[in-house]
């Protein structure tokens, strides 16, 4: 009940195949009951009267009424899968959409690996059982109580054999029920974790080759490939093992019938026919129990795929659009200030010793290019992702052009705020669509002054098709340089106020560099923030920004820190190897 209730906002819409589909689905199973009856009159009427005639008639009825109950049954099955692929369409379209509209911090705790298995394995499971729903959940309780009322009716003296045989296939049933949910769920798991290790060995498959790590790789896909082939064989014996024990008990019990009816029989209290329509009927008792346990391993297998499902569609947007939101103009002012900023990524409202960022108080003028320096983890990547509100501050306010960014409408801040993320993903496609990406409607003037800005149009020209070769997925037949400046180029395009480059330029040559920092120098009122390991990259800022652990340990321009901070003379001497001074 909790499944159906699940599933019922995206079943509605399409109801009517479910009230045809039922429909014809009891048609059939009313049609199926009347064949035991006429099955006792064949014997009762025809053969034991000796009247041919009767025989014959009945059994063209009989065939008739089973041939039309067939045609019924596929026309309800035709109406159950008709309901389960419009109903898992819309379910899979809005799971996506649910995905598209989570914050940074929601992707940071569902893994691709994870969001891929529950778009696909997940929804299949629940196809399946839609599609056998419509036809058998409606059958099975009408077969049942129908078969049961009509054994009642023939022989009472007989129904304890069935009322005895009844509980012992129920807590079979019922023992298997609740052992399947608890494999399913872990098969599922199992299942996420080998789609993870095998999305990390495509993906890094230069790396492992690199390091030579093959043998390593293919020793940890083989232990998630038999933990999973471990836990379904399980859970599968265990389904297997149901069906002969149910057939034994269902045997015993009619071996129990044949003995005590044929004395009936003998007494007279019971017709021949009538205890061939008993079995006929007990067998339609039995067998929804029988068609349960089939379905039962689909009922636990989908629904724990509707929890997991489920999860996604009730993740709440860690980042929450304002109801709203202020529409930014885009010759408001482009200064940006950080009002005692502190951030963790750990969503918790709370401030807890794993900060990224801990009481940060800047301001940004509007139209300078600025430079962020820090180790490794110093938070630098942490400090400008607040700034296009990819992630909330725990605490403390960051405001672009004198407003918080929380009241904004995210459309508007970040068409106000072009960001090149660290991690340069290019979707495949030609050059020219990777770049309209982020401006469909870019004319080929634009796009190639954008390239040329981003130092892309020379090794664009030299690709086969220029601006129409095909790119890769991820840019994979690009090199890291080449993906950077398509990043930076596709960034320019949008014709932001406000520029982030989060260490854009760390695969380029210095030469190429420098000829996009002149770019940048040049852009009119545009405020360029880079986030940079190489001092090279922020020697020609207006400001420099140290971060160290998440605090501002210092800023100013070049010649004032390289006079006052310790730190930014400890980065200058290592990386440029002068003396201070």
């Amino acid at each position: 009940m909790k499944l159906l209730r699940q599933l019922w906002p995206w079943v509605r819409p399409y109801r009517r195949y479910l009230i045809v589909g039922g429909s014809l689905s009891i048609l059939s199973v009313l049609i199926n009951l009347s064949v035991p009856i006429l099955t006792s009159r064949i014997i009762d009427d025809g053969i034991g009267a000796d009247d041919t005639s009767f025989v014959v008639r009945t059994a063209v009825v009989m065939v008739g009424l089973i041939v039309f109950g067939m045609l019924s049954s596929a026309a309800g099955s035709v109406m159950g899968v008709t309901l389960a692929f419009h109903t898992v369409t819309d379910m899979r379209r809005d799971v996506y959409n649910k995905v598209q509209h989570l914050s940074f911090g929601n992707l940071d705790r569902l893994t691709s690996g994870e969001l891929l298995t529950r778009l696909t394995s997940d929804i299949t499971k629940v196809t399946q059982l839609i599609g056998m729903a419509v036809s058998f959940a409606i059958q099975i309780p009408i077969s049942f109580i129908g078969a049961l009322a009509a054994i009642v009716l023939i022989d009472v003296s007989l129904v304890p054999i069935v009322f005895v045989m009844l509980p012992v296939i129920g807590v079979i049933v019922w023992y298997v029920i609740i052992r399947s949910n608890i494999l399913y769920d872990l098969v599922q798991s199992r299942i996420d974790r080998l789609n993870t290790v095998l999305q990390e060995n495509i993906q890094g498959a230069e790396v492992i080759k690199a390091f030579v790590r093959q043998d390593y790789e293919v020793e940890r896909f083989d232990e998630a490939a038999s933990d999973l082939a471990t836990d379904a064989t399980t859970v599968n014996q265990l389904v297997a093992s149901l069906f002969p024990t149910l057939i034994l008990v269902s045997s015993l019990g009619i071996s129990a019938v044949l003995w005590i009816g044929g004395g009936n029989v003998i007494d007279g209290d019971l017709t021949q026919g009538e205890l061939v329509a008993f079995i006929q009927f007990m067998a339609f008792v039995v067998m929804p129990m029988m068609f349960f346990a089939f379905l039962q391993p689909m009922i636990s297998a989908a629904s724990a795929s509707m929890a997991r499902i489920g999860e996604v569609i009730d993740e709440a947007p860690d980042v929450v659009p304002a109801a709203e939101g202020a529409e930014l103009s885009h010759d408001a002012p482009a200064d940006i200030e950080f009002d005692h900023v502190s951030f963790q990524y750990n969503n918790e409202a709370e401030l807890g010793t794993d900060c990224a960022l801990r009481d940060v108080t800047l301001r940004i003028e509007g139209g300078t290019k600025v430079a962020i320096l820090g180790a490794t983890g110093s938070g630098k990547s942490s400090l400008v992702n607040l700034i296009p509100r990819f992630y909330d501050t725990t605490s403390g306010t960051v405001r672009v052009g004198g407003v918080d960014v929380r009241k904004l409408s995210k459309s508007s801040l970040r068409r106000f705020v072009g960001i090149a993320l660290q991690q340069p993903y290019l979707f495949s496609g030609t050059v020219a669509e990777t770049l309209r990406f982020a401006r469909p409607d870019a004319t080929d003037a634009e796009i190639i002054a954008a390239a040329k800005d981003a130092q892309a149009h020379s090794f664009i020209m030299e690709m086969p098709d220029g601006y129409e070769s095909k790119v890769e997925q991820g840019g994979s037949n690009l090199s890291g340089g080449q993906r950077q400046r398509l990043t930076i180029a596709r960034t320019l395009l949008v014709n932001p106020r406000v520029l982030i480059f989060d260490d854009s330029t760390s695969a380029v040559d210095l030469e190429t560099e420098a000829n996009i920092q002149e770019v940048f120098e040049s852009l009119d009122g545009v405020t360029v923030i880079l986030v940079a390991q190489r001092i090279s990259t922020a020697l020609g800022a207006d400001e420099i920004i140290v971060l160290d652990d998440g605090h501002v340990a210092a800023h100013g321009t070049h010649e004032r820190l390289l006079a006052e901070s310790e730190i930014y003379q400890e980065i200058y001497q290592s990386q440029l190897g002068e003396p201070v001074g």
